[in-house]
């Protein structure tokens, strides 16, 4: 594409030719994709900053001028049939007051942003080292494709349309533009490669340019029946924390309430060693399952409902990678630990941990839903076991409604709060990272799109204005800035409004690591420090 520099006076034009700008509907109410005037952009990687990439483009609380989207102007989603999670694009008119968003190439105004998320973080690091091809959902022939008439959700005109891997017709086989992954691009090797690439090498990194982002705070949920029995086991009778408190409900779930594991036990759980929660053991006599003594919360069905399930994700997972670093200490460590492969449909009368493998955050909440409640709702887990314990690692945006069937518990007595990470008491936490292959094919505007994503991506005020989603009841928790591009605050706590992390896995010098133990990165004034 032939790029153009206008001068004040083209830009100002333009400027006010985007601001009446609307994206044209053909007779069914579709919109016209048309790449004479859309700037089509690829990503690919992560699941679990689905949301915050979704809520930086369209979130009308974003700063006028920081953000992607018009939202005078309808802003439409596109996603995958039955399972909004693994494809998604947005397509909108160029917000007109983003001044990185001005003097682009004449005659374009709207943007479509692809977002392929199935797969996992690693998506968004072996096909941009390789700057190899991968599936993106295809939008372009949304009535012959059976794509369904759009309808108003979530702020925006949804239009759902069907997906299926490989199919030319449903998809669109596209290198992706720029990737991100909720860690550091250098740990995707080994049991943390995705099925289909080579495992990263050091002299790959050499191609990426990459950016940290934002640090993103990661938790482990477990099943909400499972943390019922643990706030029994582990607060007292008299406590309004424990299931058979006449106050119980009210105060269920504060953080005041949350139960704990160490990470000792979550460790022997993930790499297998312990198969039953029998083995959790409860002042040395009792133990966990049957200390249950609640009807509710017991698990239901089979010949072995103690066996213990694990909801973990794919191999190349961002969310699974960070936690083999943060809990056995993979990739780090050449002594480090392999979490427990995927066990399939077991019978649970073997005696093994049953391990169920999942491509995206969503399905990993649903494998958690299905089990606590004994329903099937997610198409990509076949609940075939009755009401289950299980426990899983999921980014703490998620769920923060309460409406699906788990809930986050604390680790090592910490909850997973941005203040408590900010304290340096909570430690399973990364560096979102976005990369692009330096020979990768753009045109300037389009790398300047990118960058401008990136770059909001990663705004203190961005991340105070979408953090909301993930406000918990028990605090608030989800993204902050990096300190290597922005200032936290001097007195070493937390600002809601700007949120900016003290503490860094980099160092003044070296890129983010997630292996090493993080530090306070620069203080930059005798006032800067940490909270006690």
């Amino acid at each position: 594409m032939k790029n153009l520099i206008l001068g004040a006076a083209a830009a100002a034009t333009l400027l006010a030719g985007v601001a009446q700008a609307t994206i044209t509907l053909g007779p069914n109410g579709f919109p016209i994709v048309n790449p004479a005037d859309t700037y089509e952009i690829y990503l690919s990687g992560a699941s679990a900053p689905r949301g915050f990439i979704q809520q930086l483009l369209t979130n009308t609380r974003v700063p006028a001028a920081n953000r992607m989207c018009d939202a005078s102007q309808p802003i439409y989603r596109y996603s995958n049939t039955g399972n909004r999670q693994n494809q998604n694009a947005y397509y909108c008119v160029m917000n007109p007051r983003n001044p990185a968003l001005q003097g682009l190439a004449a005659g374009k105004r709207n943007l479509l942003l692809y977002q392929r998320t199935l797969g996992g973080s690693a998506m968004g690091v072996n096909p941009i080292i390789a700057d190899a091809p991968v599936n993106f959902i295809r939008v372009d022939q949304p009535v012959a494709n059976g794509c369904v008439a759009p309808y108003i959700a979530d702020g925006l005109t949804n239009i759902d349309c069907p997906y299926t891997e490989g199919d030319t017709n449903l998809s669109r086989n596209v290198s992706p533009d720029f990737g991100v992954s909720d860690t550091d691009p250098g740990l995707y090797f080994g049991a943390n490669t995705p099925a289909g690439f080579a495992p990263v090498q050091p002299d790959d990194l050499n191609r990426l340019e990459v950016r940290p982002a934002a640090t993103l705070v990661f938790g482990v949920p477990v099943t909400t029946k499972l943390r019922n029995a643990l706030q029994e086991a582990q607060f007292p009778a008299r406590s309004s924390c424990h299931p058979r408190h006449t106050d119980y409900a009210a105060n269920a779930e504060t953080e005041r309430c949350m139960p704990s594991l160490s990470s000792h036990q979550i460790s022997s759980i993930f790499t297998g060693q312990l198969t039953s929660w029998r083995q959790l053991r409860i002042g040395g006599s009792d133990n966990l399952f049957d200390n249950t003594t609640v009807a509710a919360n017991r698990p239901t069905g089979g010949t072995n409902p103690d066996r213990i399930h694990i909801c973990r994700r794919v191999n190349g997972s961002g969310t699974g990678a960070q936690f083999n670093v943060k809990f056995l200490n993979y990739p780090c460590s050449v002594t480090g630990t392999e979490p427990k492969l995927a066990t399939g449909v077991l019978p649970e009368a073997v005696n093994q941990t049953q391990v169920h493998q999942l491509s995206t955050s969503g399905q990993l909440g649903g494998c958690l839903h299905e089990l606590d409640l004994n329903v099937e709702s997610e198409a990509a887990f076949n609940n075939v076991y009755g009401v289950r314990w299980a426990i899983g690692v999921q980014s703490t945006e998620h769920n923060n409604t309460n409406s699906r069937s788990y809930r986050y518990i604390k680790i090592d007595g910490v909850s997973p709060t941005l203040a408590n990470v900010v304290s340096g008491e909570y430690r399973d936490w990364v560096e979102l990272s976005f990369q692009w292959n330096k020979s990768h094919v753009f045109d300037t505007s389009e790398l300047a799109i990118v960058q401008e994503v990136i770059k909001q991506a990663g705004n203190p005020v961005v991340m105070g204005a979408t953090n909301p989603a993930a406000r918990h009841t028990w605090g608030q928790s989800g993204y902050m800035a990096v300190p290597s591009s922005f200032d936290p605050r001097t007195n070493g706590r937390i600002d809601p409004a700007r949120p900016v992390n003290p503490l860094s896995h980099a160092t003044i010098t070296e890129a983010p690591s997630s292996c090493r133990i993080p530090a306070i990165y620069n203080p930059r004034t005798p006032a800067s420090g940490l909270q006690l």
